[in-house]
């Protein structure tokens, strides 16, 4: 277990990155890191190229690899694997705010007509403040695919320009998707698929919508456009506390037409983009094993949806966010802020994605002036 250091002008000095003065490649990283590493990828330039993961923890003996994006090696904890990019830092701009400077680590495939970053069976590796993206959307082409692995994590990462932008696939398990940013694709931005389960999605923000599940929990995210925001055809999935925003075809399809499958969903804000474009879509097998605790609405029509949301103890109102237009997706009505299904001690919880601790790079403006406001 040790620090290791990586730069875009890498290798450097004896290349055995144990320092920045001897810093690996991100490929020399890839290939030789070892289970207990943090390997310390310096925003210093960009990381050219496209990239297989070599080094993997080890499932069985619980070892984990870590690669986290910095800036300034002086202004990280070390000890505590803390990076100056992390939340929490006054340049962290959260994942609504995806330009923000100084926040991600630049991988960037050039236009290669492959995967930026492929991953095959390997476990245990952990991905933080990285960038992946590529200009060629030629099919199947995915900034970062992850296959057949278990313990992959992704916190505070972006995606962007792929065909499919980030692909969990063939039995991928226990894999965790965090404070990430997705936007600019052809298929779709997240596509858990291939016999996974067991994965989650949690404080995302999806722009263009467009997430497809299989056997998984996808919660607390944002989907902003796109034919629709969660496609939870395969299998059982469960989806709560998301805002779906604009939508054209619909919101929240489930189901599939060659096996059964079964949707657990509460605490959802629908909003699509006319009012007679369906929360729902089932399709084929599919079955509602429990829907609840929503709310629906048509904000550009001003107006119930033509097939209001139905599911128990659901509101069809309007949430009035704070400044949808803006990306600012605070809820102001409080029959949608007590409306949610009850925690587990009876106290009422809110519907829709709860964002405001990652909405702000100032974090004195995360404040919730709708709450504020209540009590006035």
């Amino acid at each position: 277990m040790a620090d290791k250091f990586v730069s875009s002008a890498g290798p450097k000095g004896t290349g055995d990155g144990s320092s920045e003065a001897n810093a690996w490649s991100l490929m020399n990283a890839l290939t030789y890191a070892g289970a207990g590493d943090y390997v310390w990828i310096k925003n210093d330039g960009v990381y050219y190229g496209t990239y297989v993961v070599g080094c993997s923890g080890s499932y069985t003996d619980n070892t984990h690899i870590y690669f986290i994006g910095y800036n300034n090696v002086n202004d990280c904890d070390l000890v505590n694997h803390i990076s100056d990019m992390d939340y929490g830092k006054g340049f962290w701009g959260g994942p609504l705010n995806p330009d923000a400077a100084n926040c991600w680590v630049d991988i960037d495939g050039q236009g290669a007509a492959t995967h930026v970053v492929y991953q095959y069976q390997k476990n245990n590796v952990h991905w933080r403040n990285i960038y992946f993206h590529n200009n060629n959307k030629t099919a199947y082409n995915c900034v970062f695919y992850a296959k057949n692995c278990s313990g992959v994590t992704f916190t505070k990462c972006k995606f962007t320009d792929g065909y499919m932008n980030l692909w969990v696939d063939t039995n991928s398990t226990n894999c965790m998707i965090k404070c990430c940013y997705f936007s600019d694709y052809v298929a779709s931005n997240l596509d858990i698929g291939g016999g996974s389960y067991l994965n989650i999605f949690s404080h995302c923000v999806f722009n263009g919508g467009q997430a497809k599940m299989y056997r998984s929990v996808g919660c607390n995210s944002i989907f902003i456009g796109g034919n629709y925001g969660i496609g939870a055809f395969y299998y059982q999935n469960i989806v709560f506390n998301n805002t779906m925003y604009n939508q054209t075809a619909y919101c929240l399809g489930y189901g599939h037409n060659s096996y059964a499958g079964g949707l657990i969903e509460y605490n959802n804000i629908f909003i699509p983009a006319a009012k007679n474009i369906p929360a729902f879509y089932r399709n084929g097998y599919g079955s509602l094993a429990y829907s609840g605790y929503g709310c629906a609405y048509c904000l550009e029509e001003n107006s119930v949806l033509d097939t209001p949301y139905s599911g128990e103890k659901g509101l069809n109102v309007n949430p009035q966010f704070a400044d949808p237009a803006g990306k600012d997706f605070r809820v102001r009505n409080p029959l949608v802020l007590r409306g949610g299904m009850p925690d587990f001690a009876g106290n009422a919880s809110q519907i829709g994605a709860v964002l405001q601790k990652y909405q702000f790079a100032n974090r004195s403006r995360a404040a919730n002036m709708a709450r504020l406001s209540i009590f006035k």
